[in-house]
């Protein structure tokens, strides 16, 4: 993660984010990397891999939901207090 934390929630929601990188399986396995964490916000990284193209050799749609339901479950749950999501959907535009 980048900078030090700014403030006591910040450093709170650095920690929070940490363990929660540390339980699940899905984080580790695809490589995903905390970029910027605060309170209420998260930014993520993660390298797409040959293992997570589709057919059309471009990054599969489930693997974007992924990244950016872990982005939000990190956001949310900064503050310490436990939070799933209750629905979440993301539109892809053709170009």
């Amino acid at each position: 993660m980048t900078g030090a934390p700014q403030t006591e929630a910040d450093a709170l929601a650095r920690r929070v984010t940490e363990h929660l990188l540390s339980r699940e399986g899905t984080g580790s396995a695809w490589g995903i990397e905390i970029e910027e964490v605060r309170e209420g916000y998260a930014r993520i990284a993660m390298t797409v891999t040959a293992n997570m193209l589709n057919g059309y050799a471009i990054a599969h749609g489930g693997m974007i939901f992924a990244l950016a339901d872990t982005a939000f479950a990190y956001a949310c749950n900064s503050r310490n207090m436990s939070t799933v999501a209750q629905a979440a959907s993301i539109v892809f535009l053709a170009q």
